[in-house]
């Protein structure tokens, strides 16, 4: 009769297992790793590696049978109706003692486990009775305390043993509660992230989601799950594009599509957050309009909304020009095809055909021929002058400068040759320009909020020298309006586009308006420029000071003077070097301040500040007098509310140590003398002030401080607020109450013989129950692990790898070279150079005749330990008690381990006996006792065979 494999296999393991147990099965590995079943182990996460190798633990986990629990094993068998799978415990004699019931189970621990049922978590108690009905979304163990945390509807809270909840509820931002062994109970607080709106409406972000950086204009944000990865949210904190990306970024140079990554490919994701149902190899930023992206199929060109509008092959694509925002194609048959941004279809501009060497933002100049005349004028609009049209005026064309998005050509003399709007037509015509001969033209660089239909272009200046007449605007048609009276004219005010100029004529001076209106009669004998709403105006030989409206008033008869707001002037009596300022107030004819000050800044709300000469800054009020003193190394205003004043440095003071504090007007204090202060500004006036040692403040405009929550970061998110509230542990006694408070910044350990670690910045610390301090640690990164009482550091000692222990008074008791374990019962695991491990005793002597390539602690008087890539278990001289077999073991708890190969799970004794297994058959999970009586399921299914 011929058998199969799994036949054989089978028939095998019954030998084997009425044999002498583990022993036998040496001769089956080969086979149970070929065989047809589904796995019983599998590695441990990367992740978890060096924690394992710390407690000396194996790198595997079993997972037919999970690993022994205070005398419980989880096990996943078919359910009663043989319709799924399902989990039940065996007891420590391999009986099935809890029946597979469970969708999912947790360990034991103090004599409890978690259980799930129809999606909701309970507890059971060691014969599989609810002790707690199952009500929760998720649950952790009990701990030592008594206590554990579970989840409903998103929050945490910590119940005891009967279920209920105990000490006071946890704050609702809480988003993941850590309750560790010990007594009292370390409890470790992490806390959801909130945006506040600009209208001031917090949304606060769930499902452990971290938004890290706005999207767009439409009120998007890129946002990351720690579980799933990278996605985008709307205001609401909703996902628009569900995180599924192992990274999203944006082109600082143009930001109007993220780039979302993932193993397969790259996705573009539209400023209205609908993704780009393309996936590219890469995508590069070419200009602030356009994009490369690289597929299998060629090389594509795409716009800002992800949508393709051109494919080029690789070496067409090297090809490429950029100028500006435009993409330039030479490659084209006889033209050159510029991409401009906004068009779906390109332009054509004559062969050899190539963008000027001068930088013409906005738009594209082209040349042509040796002499590298300009042929061509694209706007942003797409508007072209020139290309297969002769323009003669183009070729005189020497410089270029864009002002209020306007293009300004001139000759090679200076002189206007043409003015381009964005739209592309040429504003002048010759006419105009014949009119213009012989006179300075100066464009007003207005800005983009202060341009009207009927806002100049330029001033119209006569050149000196010439006898051309007449001053007056360019207009935004082109036109001009030129005053033959007028002889000289400029702007009223440099710093600020009012739309007033001043005129100068052979009866006087005056100010008009844009449309030429007079303002102040052209009567002045001369007006100089306004600054901070005043001029200096010479009228019948007397100096006086004018405002906008005309109005004169008298200045004292001194060398100098300033405006420097609301009708004050700063002064100089002389001409001396070093001559100091005063104050004069115009407008109520009085001296505020004789000279006195180094400097002397802006006066606004009744408020000045000034220097004194010991080059310390100082406030003073309408009256001169000193509001505050001078003592600050820099006074500076932040809004017409606030001022910023910082304390003079010392010379071991860092930077990020200088001390600043907010005022207001009022001199009361807004933030205290804080160190490293910080200040940023919304769109809509709100203040932002951050300290070096992470406090926030938000402030609205007047100085009213909206947010300063204890232990919460704020950080700006463009005009939204980002509050991130610290994590933070402390501990909690047997009743749910802080016996040790809560505070962020330091590190703790679980409480073993009343003893706990705390490490801060400034080091650590042992600890008793209350948190007194009982011992200073050496300095390091200190750790108490699982098991042992003594601490653990592997901090490197004069750069080599070192393993140092410290007993429970902060004695350094031990220092190893190299990587060790865990010390328990006076044994830890040291790995040598070579990876091999051995044992070490509590002197640090290694046992020099045990390498193993994976070594356990020993437990019940034995370990586990791998060798020929398979584990098995070992006495105390290092002597195989059970043979090498088997792919994944658990360490001996109460006198028996789990042990899995690819094919099944085992439990053994401390003789290597089986007492319970669990392998396939039949394509179900099938639970054997000792001696291969099948326990479980009762009945096999009909279409099984023996």
């Amino acid at each position: 009769m011929i058998v199969s494999k799994p036949s054989r296999l089978r028939t095998a393991l019954i030998c084997a297992l009425n044999t002498s147990g583990a022993l036998a099965l040496l001769t089956l590995t080969a086979s149970a790793n070929a065989a047809e079943f589904s796995g019983c182990f599998t590695p441990l996460p990367a992740s978890q590696n060096d924690a394992q190798l710390r407690n000396a633990l194996p790198v595997v986990q079993n997972l037919c049978i999970r690993d022994v629990r205070e005398g419980r094993a989880a096990v996943l068998l078919p359910a009663a109706d043989a319709t799924s799978e399902r989990w039940g415990f065996l007891d420590n004699q391999g009986q099935l003692v809890i029946k597979p019931v469970f969708d999912d189970v947790g360990d034991y621990h103090y004599g409890v486990a978690a259980a799930k049922q129809q999606g909701k978590w309970g507890f059971i108690d060691t014969n599989g009775n609810w002790l707690i009905q199952p009500g929760f979304d998720a649950v952790q163990p009990f701990t030592e305390s008594g206590l554990a945390v579970v989840t409903v509807a998103g929050k945490s809270q910590i119940i005891d043993r009967k279920g209920v909840q105990v000490g006071k509820a946890l704050d609702d931002l809480v988003d993941e509660a850590i309750l560790s062994n010990g007594l009292p109970a370390r409890l470790q607080l992490s806390f959801n992230s909130v945006l506040l709106s600009p209208d001031g409406v917090r949304h606060v972000a769930t499902d452990k989601m971290e938004v890290t950086e706005p999207f767009g204009s439409q009120g998007l944000f890129i946002a990351f799950d720690a579980s799933k990865g990278f996605g985008i949210v709307d205001e609401n904190l909703t996902w628009r594009v569900a995180p599924q990306y192992i990274a999203m970024t944006l082109d600082p140079r143009n930001p109007a599509v993220a780039l979302a990554k993932n193993s397969d490919g790259i996705t573009l994701i539209r400023a209205d957050g609908v993704q780009d149902e393309h996936k590219y190899l890469s995508v590069s930023e070419e200009t602030g309009a356009f994009w490369l992206a690289k597929t299998a199929d060629g090389v594509k060109l795409l716009d800002n909304s992800a949508v393709v509008i051109a494919t080029f092959s690789d070496s067409d694509a090297a090809a490429l020009r950029v100028s500006g925002d435009y993409v330039l194609n030479p490659t084209a048959k006889d033209t050159l095809t510029v991409f401009v941004p906004g068009r779906k279809q390109p332009l054509t501009l004559p062969i050899a055909s190539e963008p000027w060497g001068q930088t013409t933002g906005e738009f594209l100049l082209t040349t042509r021929g040796e002499q590298k005349k300009v042929n061509a004028i694209i706007s942003p609009s797409g508007g072209m002058i020139g290309g297969a049209q002769n323009v003669g005026w183009l070729a005189q064309i020497s410089s270029a400068e864009v002002i209020s998005h306007r293009l300004w050509l001139r000759n090679d003399r200076g002189d206007v040759v043409n003015v381009v709007d964005a739209t592309g037509k040429a504003l002048l015509n010759q006419k105009t320009i014949s009119a213009l001969e012989n006179s300075r033209i100066e464009p007003l660089n207005a800005g983009d909020e202060n341009v009207t239909a009927q806002s100049p272009l330029a001033l119209i200046r006569p050149e000196a020298g010439t006898s051309k007449t007449g001053a007056g605007f360019l207009k935004p048609d082109g036109s001009l309006q030129i005053d033959n009276k007028w002889q000289d004219i400029e702007s009223a005010d440099s710093s600020a586009d009012i739309g007033q100029f001043i005129v100068r004529t052979a009866d006087g001076t005056g100010v008009i308006d844009a449309q030429g209106k007079v303002i102040i009669p052209l009567t002045e004998d001369n007006i100089s420029p306004f600054v901070q709403g005043y001029a200096l105006d010479y009228l019948d030989g007397k100096l006086t000071a004018l405002d906008h409206a005309g109005k004169h008033y008298n200045l004292p008869d001194v060398f100098d003077l300033e405006s420097v707001g609301n009708g004050w002037f700063r002064y100089h009596e002389t001409a001396a070097e070093g001559a100091l300022w005063g104050v004069c107030d115009a407008i109520n004819q009085k001296m505020v301040v004789q000279p006195t000050y180094l400097s002397v800044g802006d006066y606004a709300s009744n408020q000045v500040a000034v220097q004194t000469p010991n080059a310390l800054w100082g406030i003073l009020d309408g009256q001169g007098k000193t509001v505050v003193d001078a003592k600050y190394a820099n006074v500076r205003r932040i809004n017409s509310a606030l001022w910023l004043l910082t304390q003079p440095a010392t010379d071991s003071q860092p930077e990020s140590g200088v001390i600043a504090e907010i005022i207001g007007n009022d001199t009361k204090t807004r933030i205290a003398p804080t160190a490293g202060l910080a200040v940023n500004q919304f769109s809509d006036g709100r203040i932002l002030a951050t300290s070096a040692a992470g406090q926030s403040w938000l402030l609205d405009a007047k100085g009213n401080i909206e947010l300063h929550e204890q232990q919460t970061r704020i950080s700006a998110l463009g005009d939204w607020v980002k509050l991130s509230r610290q994590p933070q542990e402390g501990y909690l006694s047997a009743q749910g109450d802080w016996q040790i408070q809560p505070a962020i910044d330091i590190q703790g350990s679980r409480f073993v013989q009343g003893r706990a670690l705390r490490s801060t910045a400034a080091g650590s610390e042992l600890i008793d129950d209350k948190g007194a301090r009982l011992a200073s640690m050496p300095e390091g990164k200190w750790d108490i692990p699982t098991g042992s009482t003594w601490s653990v550091s592997y901090d490197p000692q004069n750069s080599e790898a070192a393993t140092r222990y410290v007993d429970n008074t902060g004695k350094l008791v031990l220092t190893v070279a190299g990587f060790a374990s865990r010390m328990v019962d006076g044994h830890a695991v040291l790995t040598r150079a070579d990876g091999s491990k051995t044992w070490i005793d509590g002197q640090g002597k290694p046992a020099d005749a045990i390498s193993y390539a994976d070594l356990g602690l020993p437990q019940d008087g034995l370990a586990f330990a791998k060798a020929d890539n398979a584990y098995g278990f070992v006495d105390m001289q290092g002597n195989y008690v059970i043979a090498p077999v088997y792919s994944a073991v658990s360490p001996f708890d109460g006198g028996v381990a789990v042990v899995s190969t690819p094919a099944m799970s085992m439990m053994l004794d401390k003789t290597g006996k089986p007492l319970a297994r669990v392998d396939k058959e039949c394509g179900i999970s099938v639970l054997y006792g000792a001696g291969s009586a099948r326990q479980w399921p009762q009945k096999m299914p009909d279409n099984c065979k023996p």
